[in-house]
Formats: C-alpha cells, structure tokens, sequence
C-alpha cells in the first residue's frame, strides 16, 4: 500500500517536471521566432534595391530650365533721308544730323576727335573757323546717342539760324507745336519729343552730371525743376526713368551772358536707316543754310562756357 502511494506521488512528480520542461521549451521558440523574424525584417530593410529601379531612379534628373537671352527688337526700317557720305565729302567729323521740324535747326551734328573739346564753336561746318561755327557736341558723348545723356551746342542766332529759333520755347503755344525733333546717323533714325525748355546757368552740364550713368537722366530733370525761372516750359505728360535717353540741346541767351537755354527732348522710337538713299535726300550743300559767317550771333560764348 506504501508503496502504490509513493508510486503515484513519483508519478505526480515526472508529470509536473515535463510539463515545466515543456512550458520552457515553448517559451525558447516563441523567444526564437521572435529574433528570427526581427533579423528576417532587418535583412530585408538592409537589402540593396533592384538595380532596375535604381537605374529608373538615377534616370530621373531635374535640369534647370535654360534662361534664353532676349532678341533684339526688329527695328522698323525706312529710307536714306541724309546724304552722309555728301557730308563726309565736305568734312569728315559729321557723324550726325538733327532736324526739328518747323524751325530752323536742320544742321550736320560735328565731333572732332583730334582737336580740343570745343573745337566746332567757332569752326564751321566747312572748316573755316569764323562765326556761326557749327552744331556740336564734346567728346565726352558717345556718337551713337547711346548715351544717357548727350549734349548738343549751337549758337543763338538773331536771325534764327542754328539755334536761335530754340529762345521761341519760351511761348507755351510754339513749345506745345513743335516738340518733335529728328536725329539721324548713318544706321539710325532717333525720334524724340521736346520735354523741358529751361533757362540754366552757364555751368556743364557733363561738370555736375555723369552723361554715361543712367541715374543721372531723373537727376538730371529734378535739378531742372527746380528752377525758379518764369520762362521755363515742362511737357505736361514728362515722364523719365533712368531708362530713357535724353538729348539736350544747348545754345546761349543774348541778353543774360551768364545763363543758357536748355532744350531737353526724350527718346521715343528707334528706326533702322536702309542704305538705299530716298529720292529726296538732304543735298549736303543746302545742309548748313546758315553757314555764311557773315551771320550775326547774340552771344558767342567761349571755350570755358561753351553756348550750353
């Protein structure tokens, strides 16, 4: 009897060891599968793509879009109105020619490249240095108007030639008519509108304004604005920018020695000059109508304060 009694409780004892054994070796696989599946899901993150979709992937490239330069604007073409090589003829450092339709200014434009800065102030169109002398500008200007600023001389002429029809802007109604003015060279047609007619004093304007800096073009109209004097006219529709090509024409005023007369006109159209001449073109003899030097000036300047 003692020793079915001790059987039963070995029995017991086999019994709850396997099942401990069991519960462990359960627990090891779970711990087991645990890991294997943690590394599985690592190997997989670690795994190189498919060169495929590396490949497509490397193929996609973004490029910056290529900034294409502006054209340059088709400028309008239109005749040969001025005979240069006519004026070349009679002298060489005519490089341009200005008109104002309705007055009297229709003159070849001088530059001398050899000689002093006013060399064309009391030198004529032909050579011969005597009064009127010639229309002008100094060396500081470019001659292809590029500039933001050129200056154009000229004497004040009692009978009107040259520039003495300019003293007529004083009158709103003459400044409202005539505010067109023309400029040709050899390539080019320069149309501009008459903006500003200002007494100023005799002082250059290339002295207290950069012609070749673009800022100086608002500066240079603020300064003129400025001005307290009673004669002085402005455009009603003036507008500048530093943008805007200005020439100014500059004569002296008989009875104030100290002062000049500024006309200012914008640049507002551009046209390209064809080489073939139009029938009417400028006969360079009848260029200069005022060229007699018989001519009476008012005021004839001088070299430190050129008609300006």
């Amino acid at each position: 009897m003692d020793q079915k009694r001790k059987r039963h409780t070995n029995d017991k004892t086999l019994i709850l060891v396997l099942v401990s054994i069991l519960g462990i070796l359960a627990a090891a696989l779970c711990v087991i599968g645990v890991v294997i599946g943690i590394g599985f899901m690592k190997l997989k993150d670690d795994k190189p793509e498919e060169p495929v979709k590396k490949a497509a992937a490397e193929s996609i490239k973004i490029e910056e879009p290529e900034v294409q330069p502006e054209p340059e604007p088709v400028l309008e073409t239109v005749p040969q109105k001025i005979d240069f090589q006519g004026l070349w003829a009679i002298n060489p450092d005519a490089y341009a020619f200005i008109e104002i339709p309705g007055t009297q200014v229709n003159y070849p434009v001088m530059q001398s490249s050899t000689q002093e800065e006013d060399y064309y102030l009391n030198v004529t169109f032909e050579g011969v240095a005597a009064l009127p002398g010639s229309i002008y500008s100094r060396m500081v200007n470019a001659k292809d108007f590029t500039d933001p600023i050129t200056v154009i001389y000229g004497h004040d002429m009692l009978d009107g030639s040259y520039f003495g029809d300019l003293k007529n802007y004083i009158d709103r109604g003459f400044f409202d008519t005539y505010r067109d003015m023309y400029i040709y060279t050899p390539e080019r047609q320069l149309e501009y509108k008459i903006i500003a007619e200002v007494v100023h004093d005799d002082t250059l304007i290339s002295a207290t304004h950069d012609l070749k800096v673009p800022d100086s073009v608002p500066a240079f109209i603020q300064e003129l604005q400025g001005i307290p004097e009673p004669q002085n006219q402005f455009a009603e529709d003036m507008t500048v920018t530093p943008e805007d090509r200005l020439v100014t024409l500059s004569t002296c005023i008989g009875d104030r020695p100290n002062n000049r007369r500024l006309i200012v006109a914008k640049l507002v159209n551009e046209k390209q000059i064809v080489s073939q001449p139009a029938e009417n073109a400028a006969d360079p003899a009848a260029a200069d109508p005022a060229a007699d030097p018989a001519g009476t000036p008012e005021n004839a300047g001088t070299p430190e304060a050129p008609p300006a």
